[in-house]
């Protein structure tokens, strides 16, 4: 391993959780992981979407929620895995929950796909922990090359989540803003959906910057202070 290479992917607890999750039309989804998450009966959880459907938030809620109840839990990021190996998954089934996030990232990848494979069957075999996982495509859509794999994506529960409306990203910013104690207007929150990419990265980024400086200069997040703020 190099010296640029990480061991693991640690992930602190962090902001997401599943209280501050927008369910909109996946509340079957948030209420089986739950449930499962209280008492597992259900061990495999594939998610797919487009960028901005939320699936980083949930996985990284999941994660957390299970920290927070000081069970042993693991986000990994595959959109970070130059800066690992696949050993990372080495004794992951010891974890109450994994999970992984942007499955599409190293599929075609022989080593990956088979340590992905014999986590699910070490997981399988222990039988207490939950695995959840995250791409851009369904499972059979995905390109992989290890058919046992294939076969294995499709076990438990898959839910496809769909990219907001502009509605629901304004709803999103809005609550997001409430709870960091700040109010962001409808005008407001139109305007940074018109001038700024719509993806709810930019969005979130967009509003962290406006927290800190509304803070720092002690106003409100009115349209002028946006543009003067984001120099837009």
């Amino acid at each position: 391993m190099s010296e640029h290479q990480l061991p693991l992917p640690i992930h602190q607890i962090d902001d997401e959780t599943l209280d501050n999750f927008f369910v909109g039309h996946n509340d079957l989804l948030v209420d089986s992981l739950s449930k499962n998450i209280a008492c597992l009966k259900q061990q495999f959880f594939y998610v797919w979407g487009a960028e901005g459907s939320g699936k980083s938030h949930l996985l990284k809620a999941v994660s957390n929620q299970f920290l927070l109840q000081n069970r042993p839990a693991i986000y990994v990021p595959l959109s970070k895995s130059q800066y690992f190996s696949p050993a990372v998954l080495e004794n992951l089934e010891y974890q109450d929950a994994v999970c992984l996030d942007d499955l599409q990232l190293v599929v075609g990848n022989e080593e990956w796909e088979i340590a992905i494979f014999d986590l699910f069957n070490r997981i399988k075999e222990k039988e207490n922990t939950l695995l959840l996982i995250s791409a851009n495509q369904s499972p059979n859509a995905l390109p992989i090359k290890l058919p046992d794999l294939a076969s294995r994506l499709t076990w438990g529960e898959i839910y496809h989540l769909n990219v907001f409306t502009d509605e629901e990203k304004i709803l999103v910013l809005q609550r997001n803003a409430h709870e960091r104690g700040i109010e962001l207007p409808d005008e407001t929150a139109n305007f940074l959906l018109k001038r700024l990419d719509r993806d709810m990265h930019t969005l979130f980024d967009a509003l962290l910057k406006l927290d800190k400086a509304s803070l720092q200069a002690q106003r409100k997040l009115t349209i002028p202070f946006v543009k003067e703020t984001l120099g837009l």
